[in-house]
């Protein structure tokens, strides 16, 4: 999957969706922080502007999605759905997180994208 791929299906999503009891809904206000970390990915899109968070994305992500491993594990069925439709957010911001940082990277400014 190529980043405008990610980064199009990410901004399709219902961010993020709905937990269903009290640790789903935890984690699901834990991603919406995600997202906001996950605004530079916007500003490189709409106006190539490249200026990553200066938190550590990946380890929070990282972090997010062993929560969400842990309830598919644990939880009950309907908690197990729950934390798999949360942990696909995660992995996906995460994806787009990564390709983010190759494209923004990269010597070649034609590569950045720009939304029309």
């Amino acid at each position: 999957m190529e980043f405008m791929d990610s980064y199009s299906l990410w901004r399709q999503l219902v961010r993020p969706p709905q937990g269903v009891d009290e640790q789903t809904r935890d984690l699901r206000m834990d991603l919406l922080v995600s997202d906001e970390f996950l605004l530079s990915v916007t500003n490189l899109v709409d106006y190539g502007t490249f200026d990553p968070p200066k938190v550590d994305v990946f380890s929070y992500l990282d972090g997010l999605l062993l929560r969400a491993e842990r309830m598919i594990a644990e939880g009950s069925p309907e908690v197990r759905v729950s934390a798999r439709n949360l942990h696909a957010y995660a992995a996906l911001s995460r994806l787009m997180y990564r390709q983010y940082l190759d494209v923004g990277s990269s010597d070649d400014a034609s590569e950045k994208p720009r939304s029309e």
